[in-house]
Formats: C-alpha cells, structure tokens, sequence
C-alpha cells in the first residue's frame, strides 16, 4: 500500500471515531464472542445481533444476560435504541418478547429452528431485550444468596449497572434515542428505571443516557386499582355472577386478601375470591375470547403470569425446547450448560410481596411533565392486567386531557381507542390479550411506530 491509502485508510479511521463509527463503518467494530453468527435454524437476514452477559455485581458474580439485535435497516445507527422487559415478576425477555411477540424471529412449530416476524419491531428500531432480575432465563448470581430475595430497588439498581456496562461494550450508542419497553410487571420494572435514569442523568458526573420515553403494555401499576379493575372487567363480561362481584367490592380491600393464595385471614373474602374462581372456570384469563388451555389449572392466584396463556395458541411452547438445546446456547454464548424456563419460581416466589402489591403512582407523579414521552397500550380481552384497572390509575393522576378519547385507524378498521393527556398517552388495542405483539402483531408495531415518532395515531373516520 503506497503512502496516499495508508493516509487515507487512517483518515477514514479517524473519522470513524469522530463520527461514532456511523453506518457501515460500525460493522468492522469486533465484539468478540457477543456476535451471533452460527444459531440454528436462523433465516438468512442483512442484520446482525449480539448476545452475552453484562456484570453487574462483581463482588457476587451477578451478571445479566442480553440478546441485542441492530435494526433491519441500512443504517442502524440513524435509528433509535430501546430496551424490551418482561415482568412477572421472574419472566424471561429473551424467550417471550424476543421469540414470541416483537423480536425478528419466531420459533418454529417444534422448536428445532426459527421463522422470521414480518411484524418485528426491529425494522423500527435498535433492541435489547434483558433477562432481569439474575435467576431469570440465563441470568445468574454466584451468589446463593442473591436468590433469597428480591425487590423493585435492586432491580432497577441492576439494570442501571448494565446499561453501563452495555454502553461499554456499545460505546457507539450512547448518544442515540433511548427508550424504555415492556409489559406486565414492568409496569414497575420500567417507570422505577426511568427514575434511576433521570436522577443519574443530573449528577454531575453520572452515566448519561439518551432517555427519552417509555411504552408500556397491560402495566401492572397500582395494586387497588389493577385488582378493581380486573373485578369490574369480570362481571361487565359475563365472567362473574352480581352476587359474587357484590361479595367481592363489599367484603375485600383489593389489594392483596383476595387472592387464592395469599394466606389471608379475610374468611368472607376468601370465600368470595373461591366463588369467582369457579364463576371463571377455564377461560384464558390473559385472552377471555382465545384458547385456553385446559390441562393447566386456571384461577387468579398472586399474579402467577403464564406467559403462553396471552399467546394466540396457549398449548404450544416451541420456545422452552428452542433455548435448551445445547448448540443454540452456544451460538447465544450461555456461559454454562443451562435450563432454561419462561418464568422463574425462584424469583416470583421470593420477590417481596410489600412492592407487588405496592403503587408506582408516586413514581409517575416524578415522572410526568419531565419531557418523557409516556404512552401506555392496553389489550382490551386481557383479564389479568385489564384496561379498566389502568383507567382507573390513569385518572388517579388527573391529567388534564390534550386531545380526548377517539378510535384510531388501523388499515381502515378501528384499531382501539386511545385519549391523550397531559404527558401520557393511553391506547386500547381492540381484541387484543395480555401479549398484545402476540395477538395483534400489526397493531402492535403500528403503536410502536407512532410512538418512536411521537406522534398520536391517526383516528378512524367512516366512510
């Protein structure tokens, strides 16, 4: 090579680095083992993604495991970053929101290879999707007693470790849009992150990061609200008799006696909570109009979240088979041999009870009128986590309202309905359950769409 390409080449080089490396110059970056290069049964595909661990204890060993995928598209640095958190509490991101709503792949029939999701969310943007907290999915503490106890706190205290960490390995990041996703529990998860963010964001010398909104799905939020609200939801569909939704609303506290499990010494609550079980009988209580699965048993114990119960086949789990086999985990670089579950005992049973059935309300009240793009969607068939208990929070905020309640469009048909306020949105998802992406994959990436562009979906006009 003569002397003007050497200059040149170094030219190129320097400006990769003033530049952040943007479009395709960031594909000469070498992560070493994080790139997925040799996963099985993978569809051929113009992007590449990434997956491993991030420390965030080193005292315990504690390390959170991460699947990234760039965007679908030419540049994918000229997109948006965003972060996928499923809830539970104690439930995978990688095996449900990655492979089962909103990531590029779906799992095949009988979990030995992977189709591509023409609805995925990754043409809009930049993804990670976490397992959090360690004890979910390929997560892990080297510390047993990590596992004894878990809270919204050290959650969020983790996952703002390793979004430090990932920005390190992913320098060319940093000063991308940054948003927050996620659904269920993350209803806690995300807005007490968000928090984190926005108190480290103001220090003087804190980790910056790009913040700039979060989308969440069917939120579990406020306790008294959610459980009124799921009550309510029962008996306008027909789910529940008038004289077990009387017995209910007159004889529990609706926060935490009315559960099946909850030890409560709320006899005539307890007896009312038994009468709705059996008022419900087998309905998929995430999809009241879809499937159910009837082998597995059906009742509202604690917030017990099964995730293929809000999927549009709740008998079918190609997913469980796909991560346990030992070539995929080496291709995603799983530390160790490992057996991977959708959900995790372990953490849903030791996660103080006192934050799930807490408020995130305070949080939000920090929260809104601080420049973030708040938008909440809502599957309007989800009894777990329905759209009448997230009404009922929302109007505990008394927002005032910028545009009122109207149905929006989806390829000419009403998609839901959505009312905007004052620093949130709020938008149903008509026939929708629990895993809206799941269920409504269009509708869903149309939500997403017109969230990243911050910009209220478009409204339904008849013809």
């Amino acid at each position: 090579m003569d002397s003007v390409a050497i200059a040149a080449t170094i030219l190129v080089s320097l400006l990769c680095i003033a530049e952040q490396c943007i479009g395709d110059k960031i594909r000469a970056v070498d992560y070493g083992t994080q790139l997925v290069d040799d996963l099985l049964g993978q569809p051929s595909v113009s992007f590449r993604h990434y997956s491993g661990y991030i420390t965030v204890d080193e005292a315990h060993g504690r390390a959170l495991f991460y699947w990234f995928f760039e965007a679908d598209h030419p540049d994918p640095l000229s997109l948006p970053l965003a972060m996928w958190l499923n809830g539970g509490p104690g439930c995978s991101s990688v095996g449900n929101g990655a492979l089962l709503e909103m990531g590029p792949f779906y799992t095949n029939g009988n979990g030995s290879g992977l189709l591509l999701n023409k609805y995925s969310w990754g043409k809009e943007a930049n993804l990670i999707f976490l397992e959090s907290p360690a004890g979910v999915g390929f997560s892990y503490s080297n510390n047993s007693s990590d596992y004894n106890t878990f809270n919204d706190e050290s959650v969020a205290k983790d996952s703002m470790a390793f979004l430090a960490g990932w920005f390190q390995k992913f320098p060319h990041y940093r000063s991308n849009d940054f948003y927050l996703l996620g659904e269920s529990y993350a209803g806690h998860y995300v807005p007490n992150l968000a928090m984190k963010i926005m108190i480290e964001n103001r220090l003087p010398h804190g980790f910056y990061i790009n913040l700039k909104g979060f989308l969440i799905g069917n939120p579990w939020t406020d306790a008294y609200s959610d459980n009124l609200g799921s009550f309510d939801f029962y008996h306008s569909h027909s789910m529940i008799s008038d004289e077990t939704h009387d017995a209910i609303i007159k004889h529990c506290d609706m926060v935490d006696d009315i559960y099946t499990d909850s030890n409560s010494k709320n006899d005539r609550c307890q007896q009312a909570a038994l009468q709705a079980d059996s008022d419900l009988g087998q309905v998929n209580v995430d999809y009241i109009y879809g499937p159910a699965c009837n082998s597995r048993p059906s009742s509202r114990s604690t917030k017990r979240f099964l995730f293929l119960a809000g999927t549009a086949d709740p008998c079918s789990d190609s997913v469980t088979p796909y991560l346990n086999l030992p070539e995929v985990q080496a291709a995603l670089h799983v530390s160790s041999p490992s057996n991977w579950s959708q959900c995790s005992d372990t953490v849903f049973y030791n996660y103080n009870h006192a934050d799930i059935f807490g408020s995130v309300l305070p949080t939000y009240r920090q929260l809104v009128g601080n420049g973030l793009r708040i938008w909440i969607y809502s599957g309007d068939v989800d009894g777990n986590v329905p759209t009448t208990g997230t009404r009922y929070w929302i109007n505990q905020l008394k927002l005032p309202i910028h545009i009122p309640w109207y149905p929006w469009n989806h390829e000419n048909q009403v998609g839901g309905w959505t009312q905007i306020y004052e620093g949130l949105t709020f938008i149903t998802v008509r026939g929708a359950g629990h895993m809206v992406p799941s269920i409504k994959p269009a509708e869903a990436v149309s939500i997403f769409r017109s969230f990243l562009a911050g910009k209220p979906l478009s409204s339904f006009r008849s013809t």
